[in-house]
């Protein structure tokens, strides 16, 4: 969690910080908001949360009208733990930020549509209610546990969200994540994930799922941008590169994911992540893990 941001009155505020998944939650009153690109701004009120990817710049207000003008002057914490803007509470969100380790943001990213809007009145959203209402107490309070607390919700906010939104997912949204979204898709992604070294065929993908070859390579290419056996190598080499990353030889980290040749192996790890696996081995095993700190500052970020 970022922070609780409490606004009133006529403001505008353009949060300019990108390459990282972020949130907002709703939980009194309502805003107008806009990302680089939408036509005009949409309206979110209590119990809707919003996901960005990091991608375009996000701009939050009390009034349409505003979104044009909003600025970027930093916002600072106050004296009762919470960010303000303009004068009064007629409006309050609660911010987060995901983060991800470098090796694994550009998959993740990839997978969202710059912004997903879920909106509190939905069936689906009935969860997020609950969890809402635990995050703003737990915020308030000062009771033992309350940092693992927040930050266990924080995640549970980030995932139940993210399946409110696959319930009702556009085929036109950007990202692979909506793959999910579709049933019949959903069998062959459990499949192809629950046994990545399984000699799969297209053939036998498209039984599992009830289809024929010809539309379930169409309709796994329109919603994953790649054709099926093509994901399944590209999820074969992020398995194989976090063998690698664990010391794992080229070898053991080859037969992991089902392949019995070192040099076929090392010819899709290059074809997929750009880099010979030796090489990446090589590197990795040099890399020193700094732990991430939580940052510290009183400027708000999300």
């Amino acid at each position: 969690m970022s922070g609780r941001l409490v606004a009133g009155g006529a403001w505008a505020r353009r949060f300019i910080n990108l390459d990282a998944i972020k949130f907002c939650a709703v939980t009194e009153g309502g805003c107008w908001y806009s990302i680089d690109g939408m036509a005009e701004p949409a309206r979110a009120d209590i119990g809707d949360v919003l996901i960005t990817n990091g991608t375009r710049t996000l701009t939050l207000a009390s009034a349409a009208a505003l979104v044009p003008d909003a600025t970027t002057t930093p916002v600072v914490r106050d004296g009762n733990d919470q960010y303000q803007l303009g004068e009064g509470c007629d409006f309050t969100m609660l911010g987060g930020t995901v983060q991800i380790d470098a090796d694994r943001q550009a998959l993740l990213l990839n997978g969202l549509p710059p912004l997903i809007h879920v909106r509190g009145t939905t069936d689906e959203a009935r969860p997020l209610a609950w969890l809402l209402e635990q995050l703003v107490a737990e915020m308030k309070g000062g009771r033992p546990g309350r940092a693992a607390v927040i930050s266990g919700l924080a995640q549970l906010l980030f995932i139940q969200t993210l399946r409110a939104y696959l319930a009702h997912a556009s085929d036109g949204d950007k990202g692979w994540l909506k793959g999910f979204g579709d049933q019949r898709l959903a069998v062959v992604l459990s499949h192809i994930h629950s046994e990545p070294s399984r000699n799969w065929g297209l053939e036998e993908l498209a039984k599992k799922a009830g289809m024929s070859r010809t539309s379930l390579a169409v309709r796994f290419r329109e919603m994953m941008g790649v054709p099926p056996l093509a994901y399944l190598t590209q999820w074969r080499m992020y398995l194989a590169r976090r063998e690698l990353r664990a010391g794992a030889s080229i070898s053991e980290a080859a037969a992991s994911v089902g392949y019995a040749s070192d040099s076929a192996f090392s010819s899709a790890f290059k074809r997929v992540m750009a880099v010979a696996p030796g090489q990446y081995r090589r590197a990795a095993q040099g890399e020193i893990e700094v732990p991430q700190t939580p940052n510290k500052s009183d400027t708000l970020d999300f």
